[in-house]
């Protein structure tokens, strides 16, 4: 029991943040977030070793949602691959810098980071706010690794264009 909550949390804002940014109900996600670890308690006799818990629970998470929104909006999702609505806010610190040049940039940044497809900025928040290697993103969005770096490489260019077409 003591590493289950250990666990919880450790992880408990990263996946809520997660999920938030995969739909927008708060009480929704924090249902989801407790059925997940609801599960790990209760098949924690046969869960196999874990090589990297977060992304394991990121994984779950966004499997749990997706099958709850199914339910909800009596859609089917049929893999994890298939586009949904991601959201995030990439630049909420706003507030914390008071150089009117480094608000500006991230503005800019953020507008360009919001024309970006779904997917492009789910790979993106998970690399650099997520910190998680390409082999765990491919594991979190069920691509190949292959498929991360192209969609990497691309998100990179397309972000590149945005960013210097915004004034």
């Amino acid at each position: 029991m003591f590493a289950l909550v250990t666990i919880m949390q450790g992880y408990y804002a990263d996946l809520y943040q997660w999920g938030m940014s995969l739909h927008h109900e708060k009480e929704f996600i924090k249902d989801c977030i407790q059925d997940v670890f609801l599960k790990l308690w209760k098949i924690r006799e046969s869960v196999a070793v874990v090589e990297n818990v977060k992304s394991y629970l990121l994984v779950t998470l966004k499997t749990r949602i997706l099958k709850e929104l199914s339910k909800k909006q009596f859609t089917h999702f049929t893999s994890l691959t298939e586009e949904y609505a991601f959201a995030f806010e990439f630049a909420e610190d706003l507030k914390l810098i008071d150089e009117e040049f480094e608000i500006y940039q991230i503005k800019k940044l953020n507008l360009a980071l919001n024309k970006l497809p779904g997917r492009q900025k789910e790979l993106i928040y998970l690399r650099f706010y997520q910190c998680l290697s390409f082999g765990q993103i491919a594991e979190v969005m069920a691509i190949s690794r292959q498929s991360v770096y192209n969609l990497f490489q691309k998100s990179l260019n397309s972000l590149r264009r945005f960013y210097d077409v915004i004034t």
